[in-house]
Parts: structure tokens; C-alpha cells; sequence
């Protein structure tokens, strides 16, 4: 009985610095961004800028805190895809003329959407987004 809980407690302690690892959000030039009090890596969200109600950046901790007006639902990338692609249909999505290639991480505001544009003329549509705040980085 000893062993059998040596071995699952092992193995426990051996998988838990991955599983810290992958939990890890992404900083931007060293800052970990929070928006709403969550934090996120802010290189996938698009926000409406005129939504924005506050940023505030803590030298001392490295942290940029980002509060909105409207506490606004975010859709995920992927659910877009998966209405999608339940009717059969391939397709991708191409914010801001970059190809997202794991869509279940990126988010957006709907009035963040300046403009969207769906090309079908290949066999794997495009659904091409541009975002109010392209270009301000």
C-alpha cells in the first residue's frame, strides 16, 4: 500500500510542472496583461478601442490592467469555426491579413469588427476580419 501511494504520488509531483507550465499566460515585453481583472495574453484579443475604460501599468509588478466601459461578452474564434464548419464546410479564419492557426485562443468584441469579408472561391473559404484597432499597437 505504501508503494502504490509512493508511486502515484511521484508521479504526481512529475507531471505538475508541466501542467504549471501549460496554465502560463504569455507576457508582452515582460508585462502580464490583465483585462477585467483576468489575466490574458492581450496578443489575442481584440477589443473595441471606444470600450476601453481605463489602462493602468504597474512598473513595479510588470502588470497593464485593461478595464472596459461594458463588461461585453468576448466569442471565441473557434465557435465561429464550428458554426461553420457544421454545414459541411471548411473554412479559416485571417484576422487582420495574419492566419489564425488555433483559433480556441483568440477572442473578440463584436463592435471591435470593422469589417468582414467570407471568400468562397477556393474549396476552403476564407472569413477575412479587420479590426477597429488595427495598426495600434
Amino acid at each position: 500500500m505504501y508503494k502504490r501511494t509512493m508511486k502515484k504520488l511521484l508521479y504526481i509531483l512529475l507531471i505538475l510542472p508541466f501542467a504549471t507550465i501549460a496554465q502560463e499566460v504569455p507576457t508582452v515585453n515582460g508585462y502580464k496583461t490583465y483585462l477585467d481583472n483576468k489575466q490574458v495574453d492581450i496578443t489575442h484579443y481584440f477589443i473595441d478601442p471606444v470600450n476601453v475604460a481605463n489602462i493602468r501599468t504597474d512598473k513595479t509588478n510588470k502588470e497593464v490592467h485593461i478595464t472596459r466601459k461594458e463588461q461585453t461578452e468576448l466569442v471565441c474564434l473557434a465557435d465561429i469555426l464550428k458554426e461553420i464548419n457544421k454545414d459541411g464546410a471548411n473554412a479559416v479564419i485571417v484576422v487582420n491579413d495574419n492566419l489564425i492557426e488555433k483559433p480556441e485562443t483568440y477572442y473578440f468584441e463584436n463592435n471591435a469588427i470593422a469589417a468582414v469579408n467570407i471568400d468562397k472561391t477556393t474549396e476552403v473559404a476564407r472569413i477575412n476580419i479587420i479590426t477597429k484597432n488595427v495598426g495600434k499597437n
